[in-house]
């Protein structure tokens, strides 16, 4: 979920299969847990390296850096929300619509009039947030039918927290880019305040279902790569071909935890050694992404963001026809998670990403 491979310093990079590797992460991760797939394996080597590299964490380090540099790039603001909405609403649009349409040949929703359920789908489109649009329209599940749940995804709210960091991004670029130290200051206090506001709000906490789904409690993992971005010309050698150096301390510090306490890394309370970790993850994600770059390696095929959008409405349809537990589920997820992903990347993401190039490319030519 980001702009192109490539950013303005012309240096190429892993960052497209870095979020592949995020995505597989949070799909595996979620079969462990909902499918039943590692109840044998909690504690073990396996679920050590598997929960210590959380998906989520590395997606808000890569969009940091990645979008920060999309809106350095940008010829305006307008211009920066145009690219990002053709990058994440028409596939969120689909996605949406096609588990609503499930719902309702289900038993799951019940539409009582087609105007109040528009305005509750249109906030829902726009936000990400099923919370928010049964908060200001009404709540049109049935909590029953054939997936018995209200929400066959439950992941979305990593969008609504990403859409609300595009939001408050630019006013913090702004301040940087006339004023590079105070900028810098800025970022790095919003980013202190965003910590201490993640001890007290986080996205288990239901009493704040405001808060907990926007960048406030989690700008602290977005703001290393917005700053590694900012300063990447000084930096930068920290990374740049040393992946085995930080792969090392990152499972250096891994197996020392997991034999204290637990190897998950959390990031809805941002203990301070969670912080730590995150920080030492952020600076492996980004060594990875520039040690050894094979930018072509993918063919320019982005599933990552497919893979996030699909893999739990699979899973709930897995559960709700009363298939888990079972060894095959290991590969029965992931096909049929990546199937739905290469259908959305080349019918929806794919044209919908030429359409924001022919369109930039409209504007420098005028320009």
């Amino acid at each position: 979920m980001g702009p192109s491979n490539e950013h303005s310093s012309g240096h190429r990079n892993n960052f497209d299969l870095l979020r592949l590797f995020a995505a597989c992460q949070v799909m595996l991760s979620h079969a462990w847990n909902w499918l039943h797939l590692g109840d044998s394996l909690d504690g073990t080597s396996v679920f050590n390296l598997l929960f210590s590299a959380p998906g989520v964490a590395i997606f808000f380090v890569i969009s940091g850096f990645l979008v920060t540099d999309s809106y350095i790039r940008s010829s305006s603001a307008a211009s920066f929300f145009v690219k990002r909405s053709l990058r994440i609403f028409p596939a969120l649009f689909v996605n949406i619509a096609m588990m609503e349409f499930a719902l309702l040949v289900t038993g799951g929703l019940n539409v009582t009039g087609i105007l109040q359920y528009l305005s509750y789908f249109t906030v829902y489109i726009l936000t990400a947030a099923r919370i928010w649009a049964v908060y200001f329209t009404y709540e049109p599940y049935t909590m029953s039918g054939f997936y018995g749940a209200s929400d066959p995804s439950g992941v979305l709210w990593t969008l609504t927290v990403e859409l609300t960091f595009y939001l408050t991004l630019p006013a913090l670029l702004e301040i940087w880019r006339r004023w590079k130290r105070a900028g810098a200051l800025v970022v790095a206090v919003a980013a202190l305040g965003s910590w201490v506001l993640a001890q007290h709000f986080n996205i288990t906490d239901k009493y704040n279902p405001f808060l907990s789904v926007t960048a406030g409690p989690t700008f602290w993992i977005f703001s290393m790569g917005v700053l590694a971005r900012l300063y990447w010309h000084r930096v930068s050698k920290i990374f740049e071909g040393k992946l085995l150096w930080w792969l090392a301390t990152h499972l250096a510090i891994t197996w020392w935890v997991a034999g204290t306490s637990a190897a998950f890394i959390s990031i809805n309370n941002a203990a301070p050694v969670d912080a730590f970790r995150i920080a030492v993850l952020a600076g492996l994600v980004l060594s990875a992404a520039y040690s050894f770059p094979r930018p072509n390696l993918l063919r320019r095929q982005d599933l990552s963001y497919g893979i996030y959008l699909y893999h739990m409405f699979v899973m709930h349809t897995l559960i709700a026809i009363g298939r888990v537990g079972h060894w095959w589920l290991w590969i029965v997820e992931p096909v049929g998670t990546v199937a739905l992903a290469a259908l959305s990347w080349a019918l929806i993401e794919k044209p919908a990403m030429k359409l924001r190039t022919s369109l930039v490319a409209r504007r420098l030519s005028v320009a």
